[in-house]
């Protein structure tokens, strides 16, 4: 499906706060200077796309820097067999597509909405503007890209030396640390993901995601409701984790 993106105008005051408290939140931009937080919130413009239209795909020239407001974005890459994984679910707050932004070349990924989305979108000349002239942002950047060295090392590791149900599990903990809430029975994670979502997250398919499921269910370590995740026993399913990274 062809992508199909409406931009505003000049920023508003009104989308410059909005823009300020998203990036403010995100990790990114988490305790970034307030003054350069206003500086690039001021050149965030608005992209609005349908259910599953594309918003970028992987190979395509570096635009700028993108932030979910509403909706949910899908971030995946397809193999030259045509096997796709999919690398993040992101939900209302998120910010992606900075490797392109800083390196200029093409995007890593392929960016799709998962329903109606709304997205905030800063320029990669207006973000270079405020790079190219602000050393505390530059230091604030580099950090920030020896962290994400890290999690792909750590994304690594995990393919190669742990099974598949030790996967699940640490991938299960991590959506409850982004978008985990109080729940009655535990800990639920609000964001929508079917098991095909949580297959391609792991690069396996639905009906493996969906026996490893069932199995923590029978342990009443999780259930599933309204098409959500709820953690019931956190602290075994870390155990489980521990055990599984033992061995």
């Amino acid at each position: 499906m062809n992508s199909v993106n409406t931009l505003t105008g000049p920023t508003s005051p009104q989308l410059a706060k909005i823009a300020s408290r998203i990036l403010a939140g995100s990790f990114l931009f988490e305790d970034l200077d307030p003054e350069l937080l206003e500086q690039l919130s001021a050149q965030a413009t608005v992209r609005r796309l349908e259910d599953g239209q594309l918003l970028f795909e992987k190979g395509a020239a570096a635009d700028g820097l993108y932030a979910v407001e509403a909706g949910k974005v899908r971030i995946s890459s397809v193999s030259e067999t045509g096997k796709e994984i999919v690398l993040n679910v992101l939900a209302p707050g998120a910010v992606f597509g900075e490797i392109a932004l800083l390196d200029g070349e093409p995007r890593t990924a392929t960016a799709r909405a998962v329903g109606p989305t709304r997205f905030l979108f800063i320029s990669r000349d207006a973000f270079f503007e405020i790079f190219d002239r602000e050393a505390p942002l530059r230091r604030h950047i580099t950090a920030l890209l020896c962290r994400r060295l890290r999690w792909v090392s750590d994304l690594l590791e995990d393919a190669n030396f742990l099974d598949l149900m030790a996967r699940l599990i640490k991938r299960i903990l991590w959506l409850a640390e982004r978008h985990g809430g109080p729940d009655p029975e535990g800990i639920r994670i609000a964001l929508p993901l079917s098991q095909q979502e949580l297959g391609l997250m792991l690069g396996v398919t639905r009906e493996a995601v969906n026996k490893k499921l069932r199995e923590l269910e029978k342990r009443d370590m999780i259930t599933r409701r309204d098409g959500r995740l709820v953690i019931k026993d956190a602290d075994g399913l870390k155990q489980l984790l521990a055990d599984a990274i033992k061995n």
